[in-house]
């Protein structure tokens, strides 16, 4: 049987995009639970990327290149039907993945996380994910007239918003699967102090205050950029930033030696002061 293009390509964003970001997602909770912070925030950038191009995809907008977030948000605001409705704490939960290392899978730059950024991740996927099913299509009703249900379908997924619903409104897909198989060996990692997804109906969770943060090996010395390059592929601009960052560094250890010889040879002629005066 032959399927119309809009279906096949739609029906490749929800398996290329949708499906391997919930597994992702999960894949983070895994990680966050394990406290393996690093492979948390690759997975948690990861899965919201993929939702973001998958929702693009399906509104026909052109994807961004790269994992980044924002700009796929940005991208169906200016191109696309309807606007992504995100929290303000959604919005800079993106922000803080994006600009504190969560791209860079090689430690290039410095990481750190928030108390209870599980949370904030399941919100933000709450909040997205809604989206990423075909929204946009027409019916024929009864009539034989044409009738869009893009209008039906936001205002279903606002409602269901608005009223704290747990899930995302999405028909059959990996997470609802997972959840409805109580045997699923990913389950309780899915539903583990998850207050969005999953058959609980509690109101809060107590969860342990953790964060973390890590000094990349560049921050550290980064004086050894042109070596490593030469050998491991590291982004320009990444590492130019070390370079300068590297200069900066030789300049303020310079200027710190020089202050230091500086007070030391003013703490020597005060010494030599202190003993002519108690000569006299």
């Amino acid at each position: 049987m032959s399927y119309p293009m809009h279906i096949l390509v739609n029906d490749f964003a929800i398996r290329s995009f949708r499906e391997t970001a919930d597994k992702d997602y999960i894949t983070a909770r895994m990680a966050y639970r394990a406290r393996l912070i690093q492979p948390f925030l690759w997975s948690a950038l990861h899965c919201l990327e993929k939702y973001i191009k998958g929702i693009l995809l399906l509104n026909r907008v052109e994807a961004h290149r790269g994992h980044s977030v924002l700009p796929g948000i940005e991208r169906m605001k200016r191109h696309g039907k309807f606007e992504i409705d995100l929290s303000t704490d959604t919005v800079k939960f993106i922000k803080n993945l994006e600009e504190y290392g969560a791209e860079f899978r090689y430690y290039e730059v410095s990481y750190t996380t928030m108390p209870f950024d599980i949370i904030r991740l399941d919100r933000a996927v709450w909040e997205i994910r809604r989206y990423c099913q075909p929204l946009d299509y027409d019916i024929v009703d009864m009539n034989g007239k044409t009738v869009n249900l893009l209008a039906l379908e936001l205002e279903r997924v606002h409602r269901a918003k608005a009223k704290h619903e747990k899930g995302t409104c999405v028909m059959g897909g990996v997470l609802e699967s997972i959840i409805a198989k109580k045997e699923h060996p990913a389950r309780g990692s899915l539903i583990w102090n998850n207050l969005f997804f999953g058959p609980s109906r509690r109101k809060g969770v107590k969860i342990q205050s953790n964060w973390e943060s890590g000094n990349s090996p560049f921050f550290l010395h980064p004086e050894i950029i042109d070596e490593v390059i030469k050998y491991v592929y590291i982004p320009k601009n990444i590492a130019e930033g070390v370079r300068q960052f590297a200069k900066q560094k030789a300049a303020e250890e310079a200027k710190a030696a020089r202050d230091a010889k500086k007070a030391e040879k003013g703490a020597a002629k005060q010494s030599n002061r202190k003993t002519d005066q108690d000569r006299l």
